[in-house]
């Protein structure tokens, strides 16, 4: 019985370690979402990954890139990498209900994950 279960075990491990192995590495990147008044502010808290830039996907779907260290967002222009601290706003993107924001990290290794996911 004892050797039954050891041997189910051991194939368990084997299935979830094959399952496992062909997970995509998860950068850990964090980001703060939150409504002030009529603006939706993004703060970049910093992370372990070597992050290239941050797109935001405001409400109405527009997606701004960080085109500058401090969190400057544009649709158009260079993708910069933001410094940890760095504060972006979406002016004027607030409602008084509750609206969905996005946020992707694109690494140096050329992958993209999203970050935040919220409703604010």
């Amino acid at each position: 019985m004892f050797l039954t279960a050891l041997m189910g075990g051991a194939i368990i491990g084997i299935y979830a370690y094959e399952i496992t192995g062909s997970l995509p590495n998860t950068q850990i990147v964090a980001v703060n979402v939150m409504q002030s008044g009529p603006d939706i502010v993004i703060t970049y808290r910093g992370g372990t990954a070597p992050l290239y830039s941050l797109a935001v996907i405001a409400p109405n779907s527009t997606p701004f890139y960080t085109v500058s260290v401090v969190g400057a967002l544009s649709t158009t222009g260079t993708p910069v990498t933001p410094d940890a601290g760095a504060v972006m706003v979406l002016s004027g993107a607030a409602t008084s209900g509750q609206d969905h924001v996005g946020v992707v990290g694109h690494f140096t290794d050329g992958s993209n994950q999203v970050i935040s996911d919220v409703f604010v």
